[in-house]
């Protein structure tokens, strides 16, 4: 609930939002238009455009050229399951199958947090492959992982093993990765990700930050990204006497 120390616009944003999630404005109906906002709320015209912005951002309505705002289709939410024993390649996959595009891999100069998270000194490349999962058509996740040049050279994408997981392909040259961290948050998309991703610009995404670690050496890092809204996060744990034991410096 909105207080009187809030912006104007949260007042509007609020009730707007709550009346398209609980059916009062159905899929396909006209939202108010900004004139109508004025009017209803007794707001001024920035307090109106906004709101009406932040309800496009997060996903809840588009605009049509020349007609107004309208409440979009609600996405049936998919569920992506963390790390399946049938998808090594995959960092989460879907039960029921899924596409996945072809994976575009190339060297880069990698972004400050990715060379942060990997230890990498400035100037140093690594090698990027960024993978799409669609469902439906409707792309579910964006993955971009990111592994040191020279660190691995040579299994990236070396058949036979192509596709697989970054455990198994390190294994393959010596490197046995005995750790995964994994740090999740929610932000808004960037330009590029919300194309890829097929949602408006700014739209929540739910981001997984990885790091796969040999003892203290990273050898992979990646960003992981989900349309908040269109698909939700699964992790499934071991419990009972014969699970492994929690880190006792960590909150069980």
């Amino acid at each position: 609930m909105s207080t009187s120390t809030d912006p104007v616009y949260l007042r509007v944003l609020e009730d707007l939002r709550m009346r398209i999630r609980e059916g009062t404005l159905e899929p396909g109906a006209r939202v108010p238009s900004r004139n109508a906002i004025i009017t209803r709320y007794g707001v001024g015209e920035t307090a109106a455009k906004h709101a009406l912005q932040v309800l496009a951002s997060e996903g809840l309505i588009e605009a049509r050229a020349g007609s107004g705002s309208y409440v979009r289709k609600a996405l049936t939410a998919r569920v992506l399951d963390h790390d399946r024993p049938a998808g090594p390649g995959s960092p989460f996959g879907l039960d029921g199958g899924g596409e996945c595009a072809e994976p575009q891999t190339q060297p880069v100069m990698p972004p400050a947090h990715i060379a942060r998270r990997l230890g990498l000194a400035p100037g140093v490349q690594a090698t990027a492959t960024r993978y799409l999962l669609t469902c439906d058509g409707d792309p579910v996740q964006l993955t971009t992982s990111y592994e040191p040049a020279g660190r691995a050279a040579g299994i990236v994408a070396a058949p036979p093993l192509a596709g697989r997981g970054i455990a198994e392909r390190m294994r393959a040259v010596g490197i046995e990765v005995d750790q995964v961290l994994e740090e999740l948050s929610v932000r808004p998309a960037m330009l590029a990700e919300a194309g890829a991703l097929a949602i408006p610009a700014g739209a929540p995404v739910i981001v997984v930050e990885r790091v796969h670690l040999a003892g203290d050496l990273a050898v992979a890092a990646a960003d992981i990204l989900t349309p908040a809204g269109r698909a939700r996060l699964r992790y499934r744990f071991r419990a009972g006497p014969d699970a492994p034991a929690a880190d006792p410096g960590q909150p069980g």
